[in-house]
């Protein structure tokens, strides 16, 4: 249940991809909440369904094949899996927005940024042509584009891959939405520049009191700008944690591979950790935990039962038994 401080919550979200043979359970009954003025990470390896259940919250899954199957998303005190379309353009772009991975396909390459901006405006507002490109222009100098007023006028593949995605981030907050999700938005970045786009949406997270779900695969990342963490695997949450706790006291052992796959100094000439095995297709993920094909800790019941939480205190959760069993008070 969503309490007064979260502004957006997902219970128990099962989402479906289906063809003429096989079901795909890409997400498989998560569960979490984005509070007020918070940055919360989705973090997990591709394929694991952090994407599904962020487009599940703007209605964008595609069905077919895609299938909303139980659940609820509540924000505002409104189900928005309860919505009808119209309903939920309302919110999209106005309420909750999202900048999405790769900004070279999802911008219009035929139609000029000003153009872009203005329409993601123009949809939810009453507003005069003057103000309308005033206000377009204070978007791309709070995203921290150059000669905005010449930027206006280009076309996207006249852009850098920053300066497009800087683009994207002023389209997302062209309404002042309260939420807004950031799909792996530095991916396609190169280090310098992510940098840059990392501290720039922190920064705007600050100075609009917005709230962010970001999603990654990067711990890096995570380490920089969440406030809480949520680690997905095979479509399910695994542990929980404020950032501080999970990287200090992981408690599951697909978090404890995550970090222990990380490169640091005290590793230089070593070869680096990895999880042996790998993620199960999601049309066929093993019985149990869908993690104890690759866990040295696994136990038999492990390949019967998907266990629960463990609850370390702290709102710090973590879904293996076998761990809290052995170190509960850790």
């Amino acid at each position: 249940m969503a309490n007064k401080t979260d502004l957006i919550s997902v219970n128990k979200l099962k989402v479906n991809f289906r063809n003429n043979t096989e079901i795909a359970r890409a997400v498989d009954g998560v569960s979490y909440t984005v509070r007020r003025e918070e940055t919360v990470c989705l973090v997990g390896e591709s394929g694991c369904g952090k994407t599904v259940s962020a487009l599940s919250i703007l209605g964008l899954i595609d069905s077919p094949p895609g299938e909303i199957v139980s659940g609820e998303i509540l924000f505002a005190g409104k189900n928005l899996l309860k919505l009808g379309e119209q309903e939920l353009q309302r919110i999209r772009g106005n309420h909750i927005s999202m900048v999405f991975q790769e900004p070279l396909t999802s911008l219009n390459p035929v139609f000029t940024i000003g153009d872009q901006i203005t329409e993601a405006i123009r949809i939810h507002k009453v507003i005069a042509p003057d103000e309308l490109y005033e206000r377009c222009i204070q978007l791309l100098k709070d995203v921290g584009i150059t000669a905005p007023q010449e930027r206006f006028n280009d076309y996207p593949h006249q852009l850098s891959g920053g300066q497009r995605q800087r683009v994207m981030i002023a389209m997302a907050l062209a309404c002042d939405p309260e939420l807004m999700i950031a799909d792996e938005p530095t991916t396609a970045l190169d280090v310098t520049v992510q940098a840059q786009i990392l501290q720039l949406l922190k920064s705007l997270q600050r100075s609009r009191s917005m709230s962010v779900l970001y999603i990654t695969h990067d711990l890096g990342v995570v380490a920089n700008i969440a406030d809480r963490v949520y680690v997905m695997y095979a479509g399910i949450i695994v542990e929980q944690a404020y950032t501080y706790q999970l990287f200090h006291h992981p408690r599951h052992p697909y978090t404890q591979g995550l970090l222990a796959s990380l490169p640091n100094l005290s590793k230089r000439g070593q070869r680096l950790y990895s999880i042996p095995g790998t993620v199960p297709n999601p049309a066929h993920k093993p019985p149990g935990c869908p993690f104890h094909p690759r866990c040295p800790f696994a136990i038999d019941n492990c390949r019967i039962q998907c266990p629960e939480m463990c609850n370390y205190g702290n709102e710090h959760l973590a879904r293996c038994p076998v761990l809290y069993e052995k170190n509960p008070d850790i």
